[in-house]
């Protein structure tokens, strides 16, 4: 085989083009590309970097193709199944960057996926998760005990209770013995009688109001902890970038603050009721069976190790089986969420008979997983109490033997059969503890995973104050990509001034509202840098940076809430003719006027009963009325129809000449009276100018405009 020098990539693919399982080397030189299989049918292929135009991957099922763009036409070169999807997904960053000059390392080719554990390979969450698999539940108990230190004093009060609670219960066994051998069978004390039932009564009574007691404590400090962990969550969830929200669904998130922090409440009832209580009657009651008779509660013992042993196989098979219900209930969860947000949609394409078949699919998942465990805790809970039995009925036979030889009394012995179904019974609690603490450890696993998950967007930790924001915005080279190794943006350097008014403009995808994103710091910049007024907005905080942003979003989103809460959302203290006025400036004045409550009127779910026009204009008064610096319009008015678009483009006007303007819109016409417009394509800018500018370069803007006017055309013939 001839020898390749000069290598500057190189790695393996282990498909060949016709989906056979082949070792393929892929080498990157300087200036050429080859394909080497070892064997196979596969020839050896090799290609100039000059000649190629682009790199794509093409998914199939199980599998994908490399391709390579040529003349025009992307062509197949090589097989990988998807095990190697995010090794070759680098590769083609890693190669471009190679053809373009820039920084490449093979060693970026070789890296583990993060969204894999490096273990034992179980799919995570995000980069940063703990494998569940492998994450000891020795590390979830510590952190779930730092939970309780806050409570400490009233967890020493359960656990002195709980001691006093277990001596009362050890009483009446002993009080039977003097009963039976001193009154009822020898007649010596009869007098005895009437005191011994009165300790009885005594004990007894004590016993509930201190099991009242524990169980009132109980309740209220796991309702303080479940209290308090949501609203650890939810404050975490609020710090949380925009990209956690990218990976992890809603129905996801709310399964975690509904089941998952309910589990909680369940830990403390279970470990101060459940386990501490048994392990304290454990000791309590062997203390007493030895003391009555050590040779008898040796043979107590005997089914104990078996009991452990078996509790211990258990757990560590129903373990993992958690994390399927888990997995279901979510998806669940998340299908309920979708289906039932776009209702609308579903029936206005008559698609309920399939969304029906989707839920069942899911249910039946549920249910067999819900199922498989339930079954396993059937078949084990009736093991164990035949284990328990062998113990009572070996009892009943020594121990009766024993009475009738003399060498026990009756009174000894039903004290003793009564320890004996004191003893197994927290035992028996203790083996079904087995399949709570699973639950809760994969409970307590997904929350500690929220509270764990760092922002993305990392805030300075000194923070440059913005006391008075001029409106000056610089992006210098700034490359960005949701994926990092494939950028949105590339290399992209723009300057707008103090109260311009800009346009953004391009096709879809080509990173418009990435470029918003940026710059509301919603994500963080992976080169390059942005500026406002000459800061480098990763030294301002996210809170002092977006004070002086006023963003409207293409989607109009509205709380649940009056109309005038909704306005004011940003300024919850704005006075009512404040409220009005941006209403006004908004176009919106007229129409809340109209309804029965005006601006008291209730909005329903993403605001149920106003048109996707009226929402908008409510969220551009919200926008307004901040009175921000900066002015941000993403497609804000493609809900609205010309006549109001036009309402409220000359209503902007006048808060244009005070503030710098950055507008996305879809009706390119509407971008005429811009200072400046900035025209992107495939993630880079391709034009800058005003509209007279750039219609005498006849390039991109230009096509777009003629497109567009084209089109209208079209449609006012059809109306005439």
């Amino acid at each position: 085989m001839e020898e390749i020098k000069d290598i500057k990539l190189e790695t393996e693919s282990d498909l060949d083009l016709f989906g056979n399982v082949a070792k393929i080397r892929i080498v990157v030189t300087s200036d050429k590309l080859y394909i080497i299989p070892e064997k196979g049918f596969q020839e050896k292929l090799s290609f100039d970097l000059k000649r190629i135009e682009d790199f794509n991957i093409r998914q199939t099922v199980g599998s994908a193709f490399f391709q390579i763009k040529i003349d025009g036409s992307f062509i197949d070169i090589f097989r990988f199944t998807n095990a190697n999807r995010y090794k070759f997904s680098r590769f083609i960053t890693q190669i471009k960057n190679l053809k373009s000059g820039l920084p490449f390392s093979n060693e970026e080719l070789n890296k583990s996926n993060p969204l894999l554990c490096s273990k034992c390979g179980f799919p995570l969450q995000t980069e940063e998760s703990q494998c569940p698999n492998c994450l000891k539940q020795g590390a979830i108990l510590i952190r779930v005990f730092s939970l309780l230190s806050e409570h400490i004093g009233w967890i020493f009060i359960i656990f002195f209770l709980m001691i006093i609670g277990v001596a009362l219960s050890l009483v009446p066994p002993r009080i039977t013995k003097i009963l039976v051998d001193e009154v009822l069978t020898t007649k010596k004390h009869i007098d005895w009688l009437p005191y011994l039932v009165i300790i009885l009564v005594g004990a007894e009574f004590f016993r509930a109001q201190i099991n009242m007691l524990v169980g009132t404590i109980s309740a209220s400090v796991g309702t303080l902890i479940t209290n308090n962990l949501r609203k650890r969550m939810f404050k975490k969830l609020e710090e949380l970038s925009l990209n956690y929200y990218d990976i992890n669904s809603v129905g996801t998130i709310m399964t975690r603050f509904s089941s998952d922090v309910e589990a909680f409440h369940g830990f403390v009832t279970q470990a101060g009721q459940g386990f501490l209580l048994n392990i304290f009657m454990l000791i309590g009651i062997g203390i007493m069976l030895f003391s009555i008779n050590s040779l008898l509660a040796l043979y107590v013992m005997i089914p104990i190790p078996f009991v452990i042993i078996g509790t211990l196989v258990f757990w560590q098979g129903i373990y993992p089986k958690y994390f399927k219900v888990w997995d279901s209930q979510v998806k669940i969860s998340t299908f309920l969420n979708n289906v039932l947000s776009g209702i609308k949609t579903v029936k206005a394409f008559s698609q309920e008979e399939k969304e029906f078949k989707r839920f069942t699919f899911y249910a039946d998942k549920l249910k067999d997983s819900v199922r498989t465990v339930n079954i396993n805790i059937s078949v084990f809970n009736p093991l164990m109490t035949f284990l328990f039995s062998l113990g009572g009925l070996i009892i009943w036979y020594i121990g009766g033997k024993s009475v009738l030889e003399g060498r026990l009394t009756l009174g000894e012995l039903m004290a003793f059969l009564s320890y004996i179904g004191m003893f197994y019974s927290p035992l028996t609690h203790l083996t079904l503890l087995s399949t709570w603490f699973s639950n809760f450890t994969t409970a307590s696993h997904r929350i500690f995973e929220v509270l764990d998950t760092e922002p993305q967007v990392k805030e300075p930790k000194k923070s440059v104050k913005l006391s008075h924001v001029k409106g000056s915005i610089e992006f210098k080279n700034v490359t960005f990509g949701y994926d990092p190794y494939q950028p949105v943006l590339k290399n992209v350097s723009f300057k707008i001034e103090p109260g311009e008014v800009v346009g953004i403009v391009g096709r879809s995808g080509s990173g418009k509202t990435t470029i918003v994103n940026l710059l509301c710091k919603f994500y963080d910049v992976q080169q390059g840098e942005i500026l406002i007024d000459g800061k480098d907005i990763r030294e301002i905080s996210s809170y002092e940076l977006r004070k002086h942003i006023g963003l409207v979003l293409q989607e109009p989103f509205t709380f649940r809430g009056t109309i005038a809460e909704n306005i004011s959302y940003g300024k919850p203290d704005a006075s009512f003719e404040e409220i009005i006025y941006s209403a006004k400036i908004a176009n919106a004045h007229e129409f809340i006027m109209k309804l029965p409550n005006g601006y008291d009127t209730l909005l329903g779910e993403k605001g149920a009963g106003l048109s996707g026009g009226e929402r908008q204009r409510i969220t551009i008064a919200r926008a307004v009325l901040c009175n921000p610096s900066i002015l941000i319009l993403d497609e804000a008015t493609s809900s609205v129809d010309t006549e109001s678009e036009k309402k409220i483009q000359d209503a902007l006007s006048l808060l244009w000449k005070e503030r710098t303007t950055i507008i996305i819109a879809h009706r390119l016409s509407t971008l005429k009276e811009s200072d400046k417009i900035i025209v992107i394509d495939g993630g880079k800018i391709v034009e800058i100018g005003n509209h007279n500018e750039l219609m005498e370069r006849k390039g991109l803007y230009y096509n777009l405009i003629v497109m567009q006017t084209q089109l209208a055309n079209i449609e006012e013939s059809l109306i005439r």
